[in-house]
């Protein structure tokens, strides 16, 4: 099954250790294919992106590990070196011609997903340590994460699996797998056990005044739950599970009993199995009330990821799910595959297609597809493909984001991202915003026929003013856009409805403490370390940050403190008697009014 691990040797570098990989290995050379009525190209490789390079062992851990759209149809992709980057084809040629730096130092990151106020939340694994939920935020727009804030620490990741991809439900609560700390079960020597969270899907309200205090687990059972996705139109949340055991490679293989691959329904208080009845519930010993998957691949391929196919060119595969596997292993897996979900609540889901969209050409069981994202402006299909693998040419390494469509709609026009994407009743002229593909300069919009002032701003987008006659009453609008050339894009539909609900407030600022000292009369007489037992009457505290609010408490051990002079970015506050009367050592946090509460940092109290 998928470990995603760090070792230290000179440096920290991505393996797959599930199996035992051959130190070296072949090339690949097998084609890539693709299903009738699709394309296929390399959108990023290390002939475009200098992240995807290296040689030897140190291009090993250098490519794409997740990736996620924001809302302009901009591609996000996380690295095995700890990076986010954003991948531009600002040429709408099929390739990426624009990397930019989102965020660097985001330690192995498995899961990336946008919020809808813009946010991005990533799962991160500590080099042999703990997992952790990180939100990324650009507050002016540069393209660049002014903040990193850790929502959620100390997730059980340090032994064999990891925390892995995560997504916001339709109830707004963020839910995410955690791999479990053993392959079946029972720690090997010197290795973690399993621990509560492990082998679990989670989730946490991001917008609690704590969200760890929030963390709930969903469902048990699930071995190293990796893809996850929701249904788009019902909401049910879908995950994939790797079963336990390792491929033989050589020598006198035993017979080979490992359980097969699965993807589950998620739901509520469900039990997968794992560790005690992988695979179809029967009447082994720990099967009573565990839940079936709803689909089952061979042992070993290992499924990666999950997405529902969407937009312009999904056609008569809308909400058929994609599923990418690993491994290729007898023929078998090494691609990207479409699955047919029918069913409901009530009576189960079924699969009742599974067909083959892409084949990677894959030669080494240790190099493959590892995530899937749907360009949701396009409709494009995009499949990252991560390879450690230390091939015979140190130099060779597979690492590689191919981009899918179908034939013909390269030369097609798109738009999407749609804002407001919701009008009410009566509400006047408005100005609609939305993102295209392939739209000239001089294109027009159409509403229901009627050509509208259109114009395009500078981040490239494009606006078109509604006029109010079109708000009047209940209906719905039809949206398109023309080229110059006459050619037209796809359409979009905007409700007007009797009432809208208000937008989501924006979110609350959550405070960060950069500095501290401690002073004795005066600012020039820092305590460092304060020393127990002088008077605290002449003692104060400065704390400096940024997010402050105008109502922000000091907190010393949870207790907030009187203060001296506030601002949004620093605090003076004093000290409690009781709080220097002893060596030990003190927890500093600042709480804005709303209840966002800062990092904890420390401040020693020494003995005299």
């Amino acid at each position: 099954m998928f470990k995603l691990k760090f070792a230290l040797i000179t440096l920290a570098l991505f393996t797959l250790a599930s199996f035992n990989l051959p130190l070296k290995s072949e090339a690949q050379t097998r084609p890539v294919t693709v299903a009738p009525g699709f394309e296929i190209n390399q959108f990023a490789d290390a002939g475009n992106v200098s992240e995807f390079t290296g040689t030897g062992q140190a291009g090993a851990g250098a490519g794409a590990t997740a990736m996620a759209f924001d809302a302009r149809g901009r591609l996000f992709v996380g690295t095995g070196r700890g990076k986010i980057l954003i991948l531009l084809d600002t040429n709408e040629d099929g390739r990426c011609d624009t990397v930019k730096t989102f965020a660097t130092g985001v330690s192995i990151p498995l899961g990336l997903e946008f919020r809808s106020n813009g946010d991005l939340y990533v799962t991160s694994n500590l080099l042999g340590g703990a997992g952790r939920i990180i939100r990324l935020r650009d507050t002016n727009g540069d393209d660049v994460a002014d903040e990193q804030t850790i929502i959620v620490d100390g997730l059980p990741s340090e032994g064999d699996h990891q925390t892995n991809r995560l997504r916001f439900a339709p109830d707004g609560l963020l839910y995410f797998g955690q791999g479990s700390a053993t392959d079946n079960g029972t720690p090997k020597p010197g290795r973690p056990a399993e621990k509560p969270l492990n082998g679990t899907m989670l989730r946490v309200n991001v917008d609690a005044a704590n969200p760890q205090d929030t963390l709930e687990v969903v469902a048990t059972g699930l071995r190293n739950p990796f893809g996850m996705v929701f249904h788009p139109e019902n909401g049910e949340l879908f995950s994939t599970d790797g079963g336990s055991g390792e491929i033989c490679q050589g020598g006198a293989c035993p017979e080979d009993t490992s359980p097969p691959e699965e993807i589950n329904w998620i739901v509520q208080g469900g039990n997968y199995g794992y560790p005690n009845c992988e695979g179809t519930p029967d009447s082994r010993p720990g099967c009573a009330g565990v839940r079936a998957p709803v689909q089952q691949f061979s042992r070993h391929l290992t499924p990666t990821s999950l997405a529902f196919y969407t937009g312009p060119q999904a056609n008569e595969f809308t909400n058929h799910l994609l599923i990418t596997l690993f491994k290729r292993l007898f023929g078998e897996g090494g691609d990207l595959r479409r699955l047919k979900i029918e069913g409901d609540k009530t009576s189960g889901f079924r699969v009742t297609q599974n067909e083959m969209i892409a084949e990677f050409g894959l030669i080494d069981p240790g190099d493959g597809p590892v995530e899937t994202r749907i360009d949701p402006i396009s409709g494009d299909i995009y499949v990252a493909r991560f390879d450690p693998v230390s091939h015979r040419d140190p130099n060779e390494h597979h690492h590689i984001i191919y981009r899918i469509h179908r034939q013909g709609s390269d030369s097609q026009t798109f738009i999407g991202g749609l804002q407001p994407s919701m009008l009410a009743v009566n509400s006047g002229a408005t100005t609609l915003k939305f993102v295209g593909r392939r739209l000239r300069s001089g294109a027009v919009i159409f509403a229901d026929g009627i050509q509208l002032t259109t114009r395009q701003d500078s981040n490239g987008d494009w606006n078109a003013d509604l006029p109010a006659s079109f708000t009047n009453m209940q209906r719905t609008i039809m949206i398109q856009a023309q080229n110059p050339d006459g050619t037209r894009s796809n359409m979009l539909s905007l409700e007007v409805k009797g009432s809208v609900p208000p937008p989501p407030p924006p979110p609350d600022k959550v405070p960060q403490i950069t500095s501290h000292f401690a002073y004795f009369k005066k600012r020039a007489n820092v305590q460092n370390p304060l020393v127990a037992g002088l008077k605290a009457k002449k003692l104060g505290l400065v704390v400096t940050g940024i997010d402050f609010d105008a109502s922000a408490q000091l907190l010393i051990n949870g207790a907030a403190v009187e203060l001296i002079s506030a601002s949004t970015t620093e605090l003076v506050g004093k000290f409690a008697k009781s709080m220097v009367a002893a060596p030990g050592e003190l927890n500093i946090q600042v709480r804005n009014s709303t209840g966002k509460t800062s990092n904890v940092v420390k401040l020693i109290v020494a003995s005299q």
